[in-house]
């Protein structure tokens, strides 16, 4: 288990610039996010070079699928020992409830994408969905959570309306982490690491502020330092 509730998102181009990262950040952070990028260039290798590390890993691809696809995908990710995989929760209570079978007998826990960070009511009612962002993740986390999964990946900003309307129990992972001084960047749904813990959330994953960082270990230190001594300390002592 993880001792610090932040991820560090492994947003690069190269194995090598990411180990470099996560060989700084030994001893400061044991948990990091490998997404499509990086993935896509260095494949399931940069996996098992960050688990012979001894880091957890959160593989971020964000499944979408017809069912038994989903379910081969994730079985093949199970054997990669991952801790965090995505599926998109919009893929349906079927999809979901393979994704489970696939990772069935295994540590890895399955997590549904509600509604991405970077997107607002504009760009969803682009796409025919109509109502308030908060609406639509309100829905899919419920269908998430009456379908098995105990994990959803969700907005700081959504963290308390899950845990009042959905599940208290449920497990929640919030991109979209920034301090109120630096840019926003693509992400529009952001609150800082304090904020986000104060909320709720279970793990944060953290990205530029870290990675694009002049220091990324005092980053650390500084991110952690903000969340120490709050009255939500306790429950990451249960994570």
């Amino acid at each position: 288990m993880s001792k610090s509730p932040i991820i560090v998102a492994l947003d690069y181009d190269s194995a090598e610039e990411a180990l470099q990262l996560v060989d700084r950040l030994q001893g400061s952070i044991d948990f990091f996010k490998v997404g499509k990028q990086l993935f896509t260039r260095t494949g399931p290798e940069i996996v098992r070079q960050l688990r012979s590390r001894g880091v957890e890993v959160f593989l971020d691809l964000k499944f979408h699928d017809i069912p038994e696809t989903v379910r081969k995908a994730v079985k093949s990710c199970v054997d990669l020992e991952v801790r965090f995989l995505t599926i998109h929760t919009s893929g349906g209570s079927e999809m979901m409830q393979f994704a489970l079978q696939g990772a069935e007998g295994s540590a890895t826990e399955i997590l549904g994408v509600t509604v991405l960070t970077s997107m607002n009511e504009v760009g969803m009612h682009e796409i025919g969905i109509q109502g308030t962002v908060s609406d639509q993740v309100l829905s899919l986390a419920t269908l998430a959570v009456n379908s098995g999964l105990k994990g959803l990946v969700c907005s700081p900003y959504e963290v308390s309306l899950i845990r009042e309307k959905v599940s208290k129990s449920v497990l929640l992972v919030t991109p979209g982490i920034r301090s109120p001084e630096e840019a926003k960047g693509d992400q529009k749904r952001i609150l800082s690491a304090a904020e986000a813990i104060e909320q709720g959330s279970s793990y944060l994953v953290v990205g530029r502020p870290i990675t694009q960082a002049q220091d990324p270990v005092a980053a650390v230190q500084q991110m952690r330092a903000s969340i120490s001594g709050l009255k939500s300390e306790d429950k990451l002592k249960k994570i």
